[in-house]
């Protein structure tokens, strides 16, 4: 990972991330707070909206009770239980009568808008503030409230607006069903079914919103979710539970919590009215308000920290991009400008510009930079003086060798008067010197190859009927250049030591091949090959301070043995460098291959 993106990530995570982080923090902290104390303030309003309520079926309550128990209204139970059905009324069946005492009696009190009777035979009277029809007995009976309404057996049961469809009822229209006991005798005289119209309830959550357009709403809900009462009355009939899907639980205690309502963000309080004893069967009530309410000036607030912070980090990232990334760009262009140095390319220069520094920086790299490179010239030169000196000191060491060994086999052909043969190894031994007396260091391998081939006649003279030659080369790669007189003495090395204790004809084989950017030049032979123990020692220097010839053993005769193979090793990792040499690979009895590996070069002379 490079300086820049280590930079960068240090700034995403020790400056971005953790302002992020601190800003999330408290801007959750801070809306927690705000749901508990505000949660905490509606609960409050509820337990008083909640007091009201009960206040308010207490009373309504009492007044029922109190003329349950009169003798006019169970009077009236009576004198319907004469009239059996199917059956005509007596002559005391009066039914103004009745109306004239509900009207004096139960219908005083305002709320309750109509009153019906039943006998336990299903004969009903009512009496009500407005002309309609009264709920009849076949109905009632076959409600699926009727059931909990004699189990109270005379406590009174609440219903709620659309509560039991089968009821029917109007906004703010509550049913108070009962069944009516004899006074003396307990016994059950019929029930009552009245209809209240709670005008109170309006002003009771009214009294808590500041005015109309309030974005507080209360709703009054049974257990199973129905709305039967809204303060803004758009949501009477539909079931909370639905609105709050997921979110609300009604078996749940008293709580509040956030939830989008009507896709709005809004604070949801939920408080249970526990006014069971008064006839409500579990109803709760439910606050919902919106949270930009809620939450006022300290959202704004926080919006506005929380704009302020992203600013900020956006400023940071440009100082970051524009002043820190400057510097680090700097630092990567020299780390790469010093990477091409250690390559080799002392052309690399560092672009000054600027007053800073910054500047200063790049000019003391590139002086720097100059002054290696007027060093290295020097040493290179110094070098080059030096390699050439050695590559004279190896080429005569290579010379000598050779003329010795082709003196001695004219010296043998002379004393042995074979006139002819002497002359033609001394016309080879010409055009083998005339080639090795050139000013030249590479020579075509071409012309190599005819040097070998001269080498090889006139040790066919010595060594006759004793080993054959094969050349094969790729006409394409001839023009390449190459070291002189690399080629031969590995074939003298096969001849003196690989064919001289053999009795049966050896061969070698030169092979010179193209192998893409190398040429690949292979010398085998047949011989009695190198032991394994002597081909450990040829282990591949790279250091040109380890001549090559000193892996060898000091035995004399390995020495004279090395020191041909070791001066062409030599002349090869001087030459063309450390990726460049002689590989050997031998078996015992069985042979030897030499392979010399060196680049596709062409001089300008060739």
């Amino acid at each position: 990972m490079n300086l820049n993106k280590k930079v960068f990530i240090g700034f995403l995570f020790f400056i971005i991330i953790p302002l992020f982080v601190l800003g999330t923090a408290v801007y959750t902290v801070s809306q927690q707070l705000i749901e508990k104390k505000y949660g905490d303030l509606t609960e409050v309003t509820l337990q008083a909206i909640s007091r009201n309520i009960y206040y308010m079926f207490k009373e309504a309550n009492y007044f029922s009770d109190f003329w349950m128990v009169k003798d006019s209204i169970q009077g009236i139970y009576r004198t319907i239980d004469e009239v059996r059905p199917n059956e005509e009324a007596p002559s005391s069946y009066d039914l103004n009568t009745f109306d004239t005492l509900l009207r004096g009696s139960i219908l005083t009190y305002s709320p309750i808008q109509s009153v019906v009777i039943y006998n336990n035979a299903g004969k009903s009277f009512s009496a009500g503030r407005t002309s309609g029809n009264a709920l009849p007995w076949k109905t009632l009976s076959s409600s699926t409230a009727f059931e909990q309404i004699k189990e109270l057996n005379g406590s009174p049961m609440w219903i709620g607006p659309s509560e039991y469809k089968e009821l029917g009822a109007g906004r703010g229209e509550f049913y108070q069903a009962r069944m009516v006991k004899d006074f003396w005798t307990m016994d059950n005289l019929g029930y009552m079914l009245l209809k209240f119209k709670f005008n109170e309830l309006d002003q009771i959550f009214k009294s808590f919103n500041t005015n109309e357009d309030s974005s507080k709403r209360y709703l009054l809900v049974n257990k199973s979710g129905l709305i039967f009462y809204d303060n803004k009355q758009h949501l009477e009939g539909a079931n909370v539970l639905q609105l709050l899907q997921g979110k609300l639980d009604l078996q749940q205690s008293n709580r509040s919590f956030q939830a989008n309502f009507q896709n709005e963000k809004s604070l949801v309080s939920l408080y249970h009215l526990n006014i069971n004893q008064m006839g409500v069967q579990d109803w709760s009530v439910v606050s919902i308000t919106s949270w930009k309410y809620v939450a006022g000036e300290i959202e704004t607030i926080m919006k506005l920290v929380a704009g302020i912070t992203f600013v900020c980090l956006f400023f940071a990232l440009v100082y970051n991009l524009v002043f820190v990334r400057r510097i680090v760009q700097l630092i990567l262009r020299m780390l790469g400008s010093m990477k091409k140095v250690e390559r080799g390319d002392l052309t690399t220069r560092m672009e000054e510009s600027g007053k800073d520094e910054t500047t200063a920086l790049a000019r003391g790299f590139n002086s720097l930079v100059e002054r290696v490179e007027d060093l290295l010239d020097e040493v290179k030169r110094q070098q080059d003086r030096k390699n050439k000196a050695e590559l004279m000191l190896l080429q005569a060491q290579i010379k000598p060798h050779f003329l010795f060994n082709t003196l001695e086999s004219i010296n043998v052909l002379a004393i042995q008067n074979q006139g002819k043969k002497v002359s033609q190894m001394v016309y080879r031994l010409g055009n083998l010197l005339r080639i090795g007396m050139e000013n030249r260091e590479e020579i075509s391998l071409k012309q190599e190859l005819d040097h070998l081939k001269s080498y090889l006649e006139i040790q066919e003279f010595r060594f006759e009927d004793q080993f054959r030659y094969e050349i094969e080369s790729d006409p394409e790669i001839l023009d390449y250049s190459i070291l002189k007189l690399t080629l031969q003495p590995l074939v003298e090395n096969a001849l003196q030591h690989g064919f001289e204790p053999i009795d049966y004809m050896g061969v070698i084989a030169i092979k010179v091949l193209d192998e893409g950017d190398r040429i690949g030049l292979y010398v085998s032979d047949n011989g009695i090959g190198i032991s394994n123990d002597k081909l450990a020692k040829f282990h591949y220097k790279t250091e040109l301070e380890t001549p090559f010839h000193e892996i060898l053993d000091a035995n004399v005769n390995e020495e004279r043995r090395g020191l041909g193979v070791s001066n062409v090793a030599d002349r090869i990792r001087i030459q063309y460098g450390l990726h460049y040499g002689i590989f050997i690979c031998s078996l015992e009895g069985h042979g030897t291959t030499m392979k010399i590996v060196i680049p596709k070069t062409k001089e300008a002379s060739l």
